[in-house]
């Protein structure tokens, strides 16, 4: 079965003292619409580190909900100039993750778009960064895997 929509997320994690980290992906993911609530969802794998984790972005008009469940189960609410706490179950034990939202871009539809969500990260207050993810979302192309 070929995919309805391919996801290109680019993130970029700034850490005080250290070189910016980027990462980029791009996968097979779904996007669809529930009474005005877009679900953006996609499997993770080796190369993040997070297999056998399913990531779903719930995009809302005033808010961007990242969940998180699987091998890693964790939610985020990310609200522009908005303080969230939550609990990062890493299955062996939890951390306490402080995320201030700096920015949110929504140009996402039913049909593909962008989304991008910067925010400042504390974990357990012992360190911090800035994390800026761009997701890129479009309708697969016959033959976009190659398959005949």
């Amino acid at each position: 079965m070929k995919p309805e929509f391919w996801l290109t997320v680019r993130g970029v994690q700034h850490y005080d003292g250290l070189e910016p980290d980027i990462v980029e992906l791009s996968t097979e993911a779904t996007l669809t619409n529930e009474d005005g609530v877009l679900f953006l969802s996609y499997e993770e794998s080796a190369l993040t580190g997070l297999e056998g984790t399913t990531t779903t972005f719930e995009i809302r008009p005033d808010k961007v909900i990242l969940r998180r469940r699987g091998l890693l189960n964790n939610d985020i609410e990310f609200v522009a100039g908005k303080v969230h706490h939550s609990l990062y179950d890493l299955g062996h034990g939890t951390l306490m993750l402080t995320v201030r939202t700096t920015a949110i871009e929504d140009n996402m539809t039913v049909d593909g778009g962008t989304l991008k969500v910067a925010y400042n990260l504390n974990l357990e207050n012992m360190g911090s960064g800035r994390i800026e993810y761009r997701l890129t979302v479009r309708r697969a192309e016959p033959n976009s895997r190659g398959d005949a």
